[in-house]
């Protein structure tokens, strides 16, 4: 039987027929089964005779109302070219390789017989280590479980390559393949790592590196390409991405380049990493201890902090290095990712900072970033991670591997430079060139800016470029007032839960700002071409005079400012030539602009823009959520979402003006009633998070072995909504009050986590008494002992070899450390520290408040400093806070019992409890104060 909808559009296609050639005799059909035996007929009449009149008839439809609404119609192009060019940014700056299997056909590559890269291949692992192992800290069992996994997998790689060469060298032609070393390292060590504006001081013990070589033999082994990936995972996260993937991507290249020809010129190093989220430890270990140091002469790093989209080149030191980019089949990346991470306001830091501070290196950082909400949470699995995201990956460092190991000579090592302009072209291809270049050919762009000004192309004026500057700060600071009424109706960060979303919540308002400027400074004296064409010729100007500022200053992000001075130049110049006869009526009078002109000046600098767009609101949105609870978010999004508006296409600025100031009022006022309305649905219907989008929440049971508390700390790491119905659950949880506590104000409370405890306000509730209620050890029921004489083998610090100088007012003495069953401590004291064994200076000649963390291998249980400082007399001892994680919980939803406590596991409970759209971070730790 035919659905309403097949009947619907049969009738229709017989209407058409009727009513669409009046010199071919009408056809008529008075059935639907008249209609399907000519079906066919129909079809091809349409094909052919009408497909030419539909064209015709949309052209007849837009000449109706250019003719009737000219106005609306130029707006409604013009308009529809920038989305259009807006889209295809989007469809290009998205796409993804097809991921290859590990099937015999689709795996060898049928031009060069050699192995390519499988993405399937590389979700083998990724599942392995954040599914069936899980999370992966430093220290845990589950980190010992990694290391025998890889080291198994890798040995199982290492004898299929030497059963390939066995293979190989009875062949009549002899194809030597890559000679195959791998070391598994063991390290003691410490370093400083300021971090947040924080100086961290790193003790690590018993951290272990799984290392892997290729090379073509002694005479390659002195200059090598060291490729960097952790395994380990932080708090709260299985790291399916975050670094699960990155790790999949090195096992998959070994497995390729191991049974391809040797290499060339330099060898190939692997770092299995087994300590980043500790804060660098193992890359330190690797870079500043092992035998292969000396050799390397360029580091790749690969990371990832996303789970969609391509991977981004965000940071890079060397020409050399930046050049050899340009062979990656799938390029992305910009200077501008670049010195946007430099200024530090993102807060992240990678491996490649040890290889840069340590080692000397130059290299690659390279990481995915897209759809970050799921980073460091639960939910960063597998799962999530989008299909061609690894085959992305891999294709690119593969690419970049074979190059630099074939081609590139790296005997002279390569130079630092961060004089290097570089971007991708909608992912097509890559640009670099010096900073040098960069300002030959911004001098060559201002030259054409004066020739449009000596030839009367451009007409800036004083007011046009004040208007210019004008409506760039009102594009920047409008969208605010929009920031303070979502705060005012307690909706802040309303827009978080998807990336364009602030383009939504603030865009209407930052073009509204924007266009009232140019409406203000409307001239009534001018014509409206005068208008258009100063106004153009201002945006020209001030693109020009911040592209000279920008060069003068050496800052290599110059080149987007130099692509819009350009084009702009480039669409006057057009414009002079298609409004000459219009000039020589009117003789010395201004020319009009030419309509066409807008689609010149724009088509270039929005499609870039979008690209570049897309890439900065996929990385701002995201990290907004994990910046800390006092960061004016919203106000920082808004800003962005301003630049952004006026960026898209500053030629909008001309076109304003083209039909009046009355229309231009209607265009704003139209602007300022869609923000109301966009404002008001935000009040009543809109959330800022949901299962995909999840608040994150970090949670700590923390057992003060001074005060016997037992307490628990719960706090959020933005200010977007949370307290009132997450802490009301979590009272009625536990049948307790809570009660606020301020980080400013205790910042020793989150010591564990240090120095991000600094982003943290929390809420704090006592356990002890649902402890004492739920136990089933009726004798802890009736007690008023405190719970923490209960906890068995706390850590302890001890004072050995305690010695004072009179004369020179020194104490010194070795601090000893036990935490068995412990990970990760803090050891915090106020000092004037004159020496220390610590493997790094002091950094203070004065009292300083000293935090050393403390990370160690698997059943590492203690640590020793040796440490002299100014005293006031013998026994002015040393006050010391020593913290520590339990090694339970992360991802096996248990805690360590308090012994004879029964099952009242509290962060058990609360992990099961916890709402869809929340993330916890959380662990269980014991706080203890010495006198040393």
């Amino acid at each position: 039987m035919a659905s309403l909808a097949d009947t619907a559009l049969k009738q229709r296609h017989i209407s058409l027929l009727k009513s669409t050639d009046d010199h071919t005799p009408h056809r008529h059909y008075h059935s639907n089964a008249d209609f399907d035996d000519k079906h066919h007929h129909i079809e091809h009449d349409l094909n052919k005779k009408h497909l030419g009149r539909y064209k015709s008839g949309l052209h007849a439809l837009y000449s109706n109302l250019n003719q009737h609404h000219p106005r609306l119609s130029a707006w409604l192009l013009y308009l529809a070219f920038l989305f259009t060019l807006a889209f295809v940014a989007f469809q290009v700056h998205y796409a993804l390789p097809t991921p290859v299997s590990s099937e015999e056909g689709a795996i060898i590559d049928p031009v060069t017989g050699q192995y390519r890269f499988s993405e399937e291949n590389v979700r083998r692992v990724v599942r392995h280590l954040s599914e069936d192992i899980g999370y992966r800290i430093v220290g845990t069992e589950q980190d010992l479980e990694t290391q025998a996994y890889l080291v198994r997998e890798l040995t199982v790689l290492r004898e299929q390559a030497q059963r390939e060469s066995t293979k190989r060298s009875g062949a009549e032609t002899e194809m030597q393949l890559p000679k195959f070393d791998m070391w598994v390292q063991v390290a003691d060590g410490s370093h400083q790592f300021d971090f947040m504006s924080k100086v961290v001081m790193k003790m690590y013990t018993n951290m272990t590196n799984i290392i892997v070589r290729l090379s073509c033999g002694p005479e390659c082994d002195q200059s090598a390409i060291l490729l960097n990936a952790h395994y380990d995972t932080t708090l709260g996260s299985p790291g399916a991405v975050d670094d699960a993937l990155p790790i999949g991507v090195m096992m998959e290249l070994i497995r390729i380049l191991s049974q391809r020809p040797a290499l060339r010129k330099n060898s190939l190093i692997f770092l299995f990493n087994g300590g980043e989220e500790s804060l660098q430890d193992a890359s330190h270990s690797f870079i500043t201890t092992h035998e292969l140091r000396n050799t390397i002469r360029a580091v790749i790093n690969l990371e990832g902090c996303g789970t969609t989209g391509p991977e981004i080149l965000f940071q890079a030191n060397s020409r050399a290095m930046i050049d050899a980019y340009r062979k990656v089949p799938y390029p992305h990346g910009t200077v501008m990712g670049n010195d946007l991470f430099t200024t530090g306001i993102v807060l992240s830091d990678t491996d490649f900072r040890q290889f840069v501070d340590y080692g000397n290196l130059t290299g690659l950082d390279m990481a995915v970033y897209k759809n970050s909400y799921l980073y460091h949470t639960h939910l960063d699995l597998d799962g999530y991670m989008e299909q061609g995201l690894p085959q992305h990956l891999g294709e690119n460092t593969l690419a970049l591997a074979t190059y630099l190991a074939d081609e590139v000579d790296l005997a002279e090592g390569l130079e630092h430079t961060k004089a290097v302009v570089y971007f991708d072209v909608l992912g097509q291809f890559f640009v670099s060139y010096s900073m040098e270049a960069a300002v030959w050919s911004h001098a060559v762009v201002g030259a054409l800016v004066v020739f449009t000004l000596v030839i009367g192309a451009s007409r800036p004026t004083v007011r046009s470029i004040t208007s210019v500057l004008l409506s760039f700060a009102a594009a920047l600071l409008s969208p605010v007032l929009s920031a303070f009424v979502i705060q005012a109706l307690g909706k802040s960060m309303v827009w978080f839960s998807h990336e364009w979303l602030p383009v939504i919540m603030f865009g209407p308002l930052g073009a509204a700002g924007m266009l009232s400027i140019q409406l203000a400074f409307h001239s009534k004296e001018s014509s409206r071409g005068a208008n258009e064409l100063s106004t153009l010729s201002g945006v020209q100007v001030v693109y020009t005079v911040v592209m000279g500022l920008a060069s003068l200053l050496r800052i290599a992000s110059s080149y987007f400012l130099a692509m819009y001075s350009l084009f702009t130049s480039v669409a006057l110049l057009f414009n002079y030539k298609r409004t000459m006869a219009q000039r020589r009526e009117r003789g010395s009078g201004i020319g009009g602009m030419d309509y066409a002109t807008y689609f010149v000046a724009s088509a270039i600098q929005t499609l870039y823009l979008s690209h570049l767009g897309f890439s900065l609101f996929d990385l701002i949105v995201p990290l907004t959520g994990r910046i800390g609870v006092d960061a004016p978010v919203d106000h920082i999004i808004a800003i962005m979402t301003g630049f952004g508006v006026f960026s898209f296409n500053p030629a909008l600025l001309a076109f304003s003006h083209r039909f009046g100031r009355a229309s231009l009022r209607r265009i704003v006022s139209g602007l300022l009633i869609f923000q109301l309305a966009i404002l008001l649905v935000a009040a009543v219907l809109m959330s800022p998070y949901d299962v995909l989008h999840p608040k994150r929440i970090f949670v700590q049971h923390l057992r003060n072995m001074s005060s016997g508390e037992s307490l628990m700390y719960v706090a959020h790491a933005d200010p977007g909504p949370f307290y009132t119905p997450y802490i009301s659950q979590i009272e009625s949880l536990f049948e307790t009050k809570s009660t606020f506590k301020s980080g400013s104000d205790n910042p020793g409370d989150w010591n564990a986590i240090y120095p991000f405890n600094q982003f943290l306000d929390s809420y704090v509730f006592d356990t002890a008494p649902y402890i004492r209620k739920h136990t089933t050890n009726s004798t802890l029921t009736n007690s008023d002992v405190p719970l923490t004489e209960l906890i068995q083998a706390p850590p302890k610090l001890i004072a050995e070899n305690v010695s004072y100088n009179p004369e020179t007012g020194l104490r010194k003495l070795t601090i000893l450390c036990t935490h068995p069953n412990y990970i990760w401590t803090v050891t915090t004291f106020d000092a004037d520290v004159v020496s220390w064994s610590m493997q790094l200076e002091v950094p203070s000649k004065k009292r300083f408040r000293y935090v050393i963390r403390n990370a160690g291998g698997y059943l590492t249980d203690g640590w020793r400093l040796d440490l002299e400082y100014r005293a006031s007399g013998p026994d002015d001892r040393l006050r010391v806070e020593l913290t520590a994680m339990e090694t339970e919980g992360f991802g096996k939803d248990v805690e360590r019992e308090l012994q004879g406590s029964g099952d009242v596991g509290v962060m058990r409970k609360l992990v099961k409890a916890r709402p869809a759209d929340v993330s916890l971070t959380y662990f269980s730790a014991v706080l203890s104060n010495f006198e040393l």
